[in-house]
C-alpha cells in the first residue's frame, strides 16, 4: 500500500516506510490570501462546488440512486481538487541521536609496574584511589583487575549511558600523545532482538577486556596533561561526557602545567582522575646497573660499579652489599682476603653510585654478582642483585724492556718486575759494554719459548712474537735499525702486541720523530725536545682524570675516598716531565695530567696517555720520576703502577689468541636507548675470511629468539664490525654471535635492559597534580561528598554517576502532494 501511495503522489521510494512520525498539513497560497484568508477561499470554493453538484443533481435524468451515487462521486472529486489546491504536504519527523562519549585513559608507563605494599600508605582507604596493595599486584595489574571484575561489569554499566572509548598513553612518545585501543559500542537496529543486542555488547566488552589485559607498562616517559589533551583533540566535535584518567600522576619529564592546563580547559570537558597507587614511596632496594671491565689478569683487583636505589625507607637506613661468584655461589674476596662487602648509608630515594673490589684469583669466565640484602616489606626482592661477566686471563706476560742507560727509573722497573712472578722480563740496556750479560727473569721452561729472553733486540717477527709487550725507556733510536722499528709497528698493529714508552731527557720521545715508532704513540711529538738542563726544584703531584680513576693503574687502596685523598695530597711529588707532547685527538685517553701547566690549546699538559694502534694497545708516560714513589713509600705503589701498565698493554695480545673480541659499550641500558655491539677482529688472516656482515641473535632470559641484528664492517676500520639497535623491552638478554668459522666458537654478551631511572626516582602517587587536573576542568567535588569514583572493592551503587552527554536532534523531511500528476489524473 505504501508503495502505491508513493507512486501516485510522486514520493521517494521507501519514504513512507521510514522510521519516524508522519504529519499532514497544508500550505495554501491563494491570491489575496492575506485579505481573505485561506478559510475564506475554501468556503467560497466549497460552496460553489456544492452548488454545482446540487445544480447538476436536480437536472440529472437518471434514477434517484444513480443520481445520489454520481453526486457523492462529484463531491469527492471536487473535495480532492480543493485539497490539492490547498497544497497538501506530508512531513516525516525523525531524531538524530548524538551518543554520549566517555573516554577512559589508562597509564601504561613504567611507573605503573610499581607494586605498592600495604604498609607503604593508606591509599586503599581513599575513596578515589585504585590501590595496588590488593594481592600485592602492580599498579597496572590493579587497574586491569578492576575492569575484569565481574566479567566486565564496570564497562557494562558505563555502556548503558555512554559509548566507552579506551585509550592508553603512547609508550614510545615523550610529547604526551595517547593511543585509542578499543571502543565499547554496538550499532542498534529495530530488527535486532534483545538477545542479539546483548550478545553484540558482550562480544564488544570481551574484546575490550582482552585489549586492557594485554597492556604492558613499558612507556619510558609520562606527560599526563598532554595525554589528556591528545584524547580531547581526537574527540573534538563529539558529545563527550568526560575523560576518566587512571594514573599515578608521575610526570616525566615535567611539562609546563600552566600552559597545558589552559589548553585542555578550552575543550570544556570534565576530567575525572582516578589516582592509582600509594601516596608514599614503596619500600624497595633496587640494583639498577652494574658495570666492570670485560677482562682482567689473574691477581688483578677488579672494580665493580653499580647504581643502587633505595626507596620507602627512613633517611640513614643501611644496606649491606656483597660480591658473589654467581656460578659457584661463593663470596668474592678483596685485597685483604676477606669477603668483598660494603655497608651503604642511604639518605634519599635518589639513585647513588657504589663500588666494590675483588681480587681475580682464577683463570676463566666469572659471573660477578653484586647483591644487596633483602628487607622486610620490599615490593620486589628479585631486583636486589645484578650480574655481569668478566674474563680472567693468565697473568704471565712476556715483556721486553729496552732502555738507553741505567737511569733511576730503569733500575727500579728492572728490579721490581724481575721479582714479580707473573711477569717474564727481558732487559736490553743499550749502554751496556760488549759481553755484558743482560738481566732477565727466571723463565719457566714449560712455556716453550725459543728466543725469549733476548740478548739483543729481536730482528725477526718470529722472535718478537714471543713477547706480549715492548716497553721503551729513554732509548737511542740510532741503535735500532729501521727494520727493527718497523717490526715493532707490525707486532702492535697486526698481532695485538703492546707498546709503551717512558719518556727521558735525551731521546724519548723527541728522537723518534719521522720513524715508525712515531705513529704507534698515543701522543703527537712534533713539538717535543730533549730536556737536559731543567732544574729539578719544583715538585708537583699528578692529577688523575676521570678516565684514570676508572682504570686500575692509579688504584692503590680499596676505599675510593682514601685512594683519592692519597693521590691528591700524600703521594710523593715528581719533578720532571716531557713537555711539548699533545694527545692524539680521538685516539687517546689521558689518565693523568699536570696540575698547573697547560698546552697551547689551554688543556692541562698530559703525564700518562693510553691509546690503541691497529690490534694493539699503546701507552706514553711523560715522566720518569715514578721511582720516587718507591723510594719514599715502599714497593706497593710503584709496583702496582707499573704492573697495571704492563697488563693494560698485554691485554689485546692475550685476547688475540681468540682471534676477535665481542663486546658492548656497557652491559646495562635503559629502555629506548641505543644498544651498541662491536666485534674487533685481531687475527689478520681471519679478517680476510669474514664477509661484510655477520648475523647476531638476541635471546631473552629463556633462550627464545627475540630479534636478529647485523654486525656491519666499518668503512675505514676494516677490522671492526658494529651493530646498533634500540632497547625496546625490559629484561635480561644475550647477544649471541654464532661461530664465524668452523674452528671458532659462539660468543655471547649479556645485556640488561632496565627501567629508566627518571620514571622511578619518585614513584609515589602525585595526588596534587591529579587534584589540580580535576579542579581545573570543574570535575572535582567537595571531599566530604566525593563519590567513590572507582575502587577495587566498590559495590555497584558506588559506580561513578557521570551524566550522559547524549542529545537528540529533530529532523523534518517535507514531501509535497499537490504536484502529483498521477494523483490529479
Amino acid at each position: 500500500m505504501h508503495r502505491l501511495l508513493e507512486f501516485l503522489f510522486g514520493l521517494e521510494r521507501g519514504f513512507l516506510s521510514r522510521d519516524g512520525e508522519f504529519h499532514w498539513h497544508f500550505n495554501p497560497q491563494w491570491p489575496m490570501q492575506a485579505q481573505f484568508g485561506a478559510a475564506g477561499w475554501n468556503l467560497l470554493l466549497g460552496g460553489l462546488g456544492l452548488f454545482l453538484v446540487y445544480y447538476v443533481y436536480t437536472r440529472e435524468g437518471h434514477s434517484k440512486p444513480a443520481r445520489i451515487l454520481l453526486g457523492v462521486t462529484r463531491v469527492l472529486l471536487l473535495g480532492l481538487l480543493l485539497m490539492i489546491l490547498n497544497r497538501p504536504i506530508v512531513t516525516l519527523e525523525q531524531s538524530i541521536k548524538e551518543p554520549s562519549i566517555l573516554a577512559i585513559l589508562i597509564d601504561d608507563t613504567i611507573s605503573m609496574q610499581v607494586k605498592d605494599s600495604a604498609q607503604s600508605g593508606n591509599s586503599a582507604k581513599s575513596p578515589t584511589t585504585v590501590s595496588s596493595a590488593i594481592a600485592d599486584s602492580s599498579r597496572l595489574s590493579a587497574v586491569q583487575a578492576l575492569f575484569a571484575q565481574g566479567n566486565g561489569e564496570l564497562i557494562r554499566e558505563l555502556s548503558k549511558q555512554h559509548v566507552v572509548k579506551l585509550y592508553r598513553f603512547t609508550s614510545t612518545s615523550s610529547s604526551g600523545a595517547s593511543e585509542p585501543i578499543a571502543t565499547i559500542d554496538i550499532k542498534e537496529s529495530p530488527k535486532q532482538t534483545k538477545e542479539e543486542r546483548e550478545k553484540l555488547l558482550a562480544d564488544s566488552i570481551e574484546k575490550g577486556l582482552a585489549t586492557i589485559s594485554g597492556i604492558q607498562a613499558t612507556g619510558n616517559s609520562t606527560q599526563v596533561v598532554s595525554s589528556v589533551r591528545s584524547v580531547m583533540e581526537g574527540l573534538a566535535g563529539q558529545r563527550v561526557a568526560g575523560v576518566v584518567l587512571l594514573t599515578d600522576g608521575r610526570d616525566t619529564p615535567s611539562e609546563n602545567l600552566t600552559e597545558a592546563m589552559a589548553t585542555i580547559k578550552r575543550f570544556g570537558v570534565k576530567v575525572f582522575p582516578v589516582p592509582v597507587g600509594s601516596d608514599q614511596a614503596p619500600r624497595n632496594i633496587s640494583m639498577r646497573t652494574l658495570s666492570l671491565q670485560d677482562s682482567a689478569f689473574k691477581g688483578d683487583i677488579v672494580n665493580v660499579k653499580a647504581q643502587l636505589q633505595v626507596t620507602g625507607f627512613e633517611p640513614g637506613h643501611q644496606v649491606k652489599l656483597a660480591l658473589i661468584d654467581a656460578k659457584k655461589k661463593v663470596a668474592l674476596r678483596g685485597m685483604d682476603g676477606l669477603p668483598s662487602e660494603l655497608v651503604v648509608t642511604v639518605e634519599s630515594d635518589k639513585p647513588q653510585n657504589v663500588e666494590l673490589q675483588f681480587k681475580a684469583d682464577m683463570i676463566g669466565m666469572i659471573d660477578v654478582m653484586m647483591r644487596a640484602n633483602s628487607e622486610p616489606g620490599e615490593i620486589d626482592e628479585a631486583d636486589n642483585q645484578k650480574t655481569a661477566a668478566i674474563e680472567v686471563l693468565d697473568a704471565r706476560i712476556n715483556v721486553v724492556y729496552v732502555d738507553g742507560y741505567p737511569r733511576w727509573e730503569y733500575r727500579y722497573i728492572k728490579t721490581d718486575m724481575i721479582r714479580e712472578p707473573t711477569i717474564n722480563l727481558s732487559c736490553i740496556l743499550q749502554s751496556a759494554e760488549t759481553g755484558f750479560t743482560q738481566e732477565h727473569s727466571r723463565i719457566d721452561n714449560s712455556l716453550n719459548l725459543k728466543h725469549f729472553p733476548y740478548s739483543k733486540f729481536p730482528e725477526t717477527l718470529d722472535q718478537l712474537r714471543e713477547a706480549d709487550v715492548v716497553l721503551f725507556g729513554d732509548v737511542d733510536p740510532a741503535r735500532l735499525s729501521d727494520s727493527q722499528m718497523q717490526l715493532i709497528r707490525t707486532f702492535v698493529e697486526e698481532y695485538g702486541g703492546g707498546f709503551g714508552m717512558v719518556a727521558g731527557t735525551r731521546w724519548s720521545p723527541s728522537a723518534f720523530k719521522n720513524t715508525p715508532i712515531q705513529d704507534l704513540l698515543p701522543v703527537q711529538i712534533a713539538s717535543a725536545q730533549p730536556d737536559l738542563g731543567t732544574p729539578l726544584n719544583m715538585g708537583f703531584r699528578p692529577v688523575v682524570t676521570k678516565e684514570g680513576l676508572e682504570a686500575s693503574i692509579f688504584r692503590y687502596f680499596t676505599d675510593r675516598k682514601a685512594n683519592d685523598l692519597y693521590m691528591k695530597d700524600r703521594i710523593p711529588p715528581i719533578f720532571w716531565y716531557s713537555k711539548g707532547i699533545v694527545p692524539k685527538p680521538g685516539l687517546a685517553e689521558v689518565y693523568a695530567e699536570h696540575p698547573t701547566d697547560v698546552m697551547a690549546d689551554g688543556r692541562k699538559a698530559p703525564l700518562l696517555v693510553v691509546g690503541h694502534f691497529g690490534a694493539g694497545r699503546t701507552l706514553f708516560s711523560a715522566t720518569d720520576d715514578a721511582w720516587r714513589w718507591r723510594f719514599y713509600t715502599g714497593e706497593t705503589i710503584f709496583h702496582t703502577y707499573y704492573v697495571q701498565q704492563l697488563r693494560y698493554l698485554a691485554r689485546s695480545k692475550k685476547l688475540g689468541s681468540r682471534g676477535m673480541t665481542f663486546n658492548t659499550l656497557r652491559e646495562s641500558y635503559e629502555v629506548g636507548e641505543q644498544v651498541k655491539l662491536s666485534l674487533h677482529v685481531l687475527n689478520r688472516k681471519l679478517l680476510t675470511q669474514l664477509p661484510e656482515q655477520l648475523g647476531v641473535e638476541i635471546l631473552d632470559a629463556t633462550g627464545q629468539l627475540v630479534r636478529n641484528e647485523n654486525l656491519v664492517r666499518q668503512e675505514g676500520q676494516n677490522d671492526t664490525y658494529i651493530a646498533q639497535f634500540q632497547a625496546d623491552r625490559i629484561g635480561t638478554f644475550t647477544a649471541r654471535l654464532p661461530a664465524v668459522t668452523p674452528d671458532s666458537k659462539p660468543m655471547n654478551i649479556r645485556l640488561d635492559v632496565v627501567i629508566p631511572a627518571r620514571e622511578l626516582e619518585q614513584p609515589q602517587l602525585d595526588r596534587g597534580l591529579l587534584s589540580r587536573l580535576a579542579s581545573e576542568t570543574n570535575a572535582m567535588l567537595p571531599q566530604e561528598t566525593a563519590p567513590k569514583l572507582i575502587e577495587l572493592a566498590s559495590a555497584r551503587e558506588d559506580l561513578p554517576k557521570i551524566p550522559s552527554a547524549a542529545r537528540s536532534i529533530p529532523l523534518f523531511s517535507d514531501m509535497p502532494l499537490w504536484n502529483a500528476p498521477l494523483a490529479m489524473a
